[in-house]
């Protein structure tokens, strides 16, 4: 009954405020999610675009002449940090949800990219090769503080937060294209960096630290075939989730733990799916004629800054199924 009656106020609210869904407690929604963004490059070049659970209602969220990708939202929702090579480089920008404004968080000739915002707000991790060698950095959401977390000859790429903002997983690997890579994992103050115990393969990407902090999903070539795995932080407990002959990659937990949305190659062309933790329920989001990349899950409080697509009807049918669930 609480469920519902939040729907009803929160539909209210939407109504009143015309086209926007303001959710009066966060708390309500925050295993609710069912909008996804990703990039894509659909419209010639890449941009942020986000879709509904069911690969419909397309939204464009960035539309720049250049290439942006790689979304990360704030905690609240209110803002979104990604890469764009607009001013020439590639660069983390922060984009203002209710003005749609950007600014440019990093300036550098090097390459900035993988932004992750931390669960708390207060840091933006990303990897960069400004120092001649890609390292993890961190970053304040207004531009200040910026401090370099890992250090020597390894290639250290893919920040992902722990969900109390305490630590980040990354992919380590040699400097050489192939080299064999690890999951690694260090202190947010950049100490204590460890490599994963008991490493199911020499070449693993994308880590993801589940919502639970308890495991870890990534994807890895353990069986002839790009799939995605996840582990304990431990490194315990091997699973196997995905299980196709197409390339499966760039996992993103649910919020509540239950799904993950990924990208995945076939034909030589991404698409965002979905499949549930158990490896089942495998379904295609996005079609497979453009390149759909780095999907990632829209906090709730993103709509009440950015207006949603139908969203009287997007909230009539979410109502509707709450009551029949």
């Amino acid at each position: 009954m609480k469920r519902i009656l939040a729907y009803i106020v929160v539909s209210g609210t939407a109504l009143l405020f015309g086209h926007f869904w303001i959710p009066l407690n966060l708390s309500v929604y925050a295993v609710d999610v069912r909008y996804i963004a990703f990039s894509s490059n659909r419209s010639g070049n890449y941009d942020i675009y986000m879709i509904d659970i069911n690969g419909e209602n397309l939204q464009n969220i960035t539309n720049h002449p250049a290439n942006d990708s790689a979304p990360t939202f704030s905690p609240d929702g209110q803002r979104m940090a990604y890469v764009s090579s607009r001013g020439g480089d590639w660069d983390i920008y922060v984009m203002n949800l209710r003005t749609k404004v950007s600014e440019q968080l990093t300036d550098h000739p090097g390459q900035d990219e993988g932004p992750a915002w931390s669960p708390d707000g207060r840091w933006i991790a990303f990897n960069s090769d400004r120092a001649g060698i890609d390292n993890i950095y961190k970053i304040a959401p207004s531009g200040a503080n910026l401090q370099q977390l890992t250090h020597g000859d390894q290639k250290n790429i893919t920040p992902s937060w722990s969900p109390d903002s305490q630590f980040i997983a990354l992919r380590s690997s040699g400097v050489r294209l192939g080299s064999p890579s690890s999951i690694s994992i260090i202190d947010a103050d950049g100490g204590n960096l460890s490599r994963l115990k008991n490493q199911p393969s020499e070449h693993v990407y994308m880590p993801a630290w589940s919502p639970d902090g308890k495991r870890i999903a990534f994807s890895a070539n353990l069986g002839g075939n790009v799939d995605i795995y996840t582990v304990n932080v431990d490194g315990s407990d091997l699973r196997r989730i995905t299980r196709h002959t197409a390339l499966d990659s760039s996992p993103a937990w649910h919020p509540d733990g239950h799904a993950f949305i990924f990208s995945s190659m076939w034909d030589q062309k991404f698409a965002i799916y979905r499949i549930d933790v158990a490896g089942t329920n495998r379904r295609r989001l996005t079609p497979h004629r453009t390149q759909d990349l780095h999907p990632t899950w829209v906090p709730t409080g993103f709509f009440s800054v950015f207006p949603l697509i139908n969203s009287q009807s997007v909230l009539w049918g979410r109502l509707k199924q709450s009551v029949s669930d």
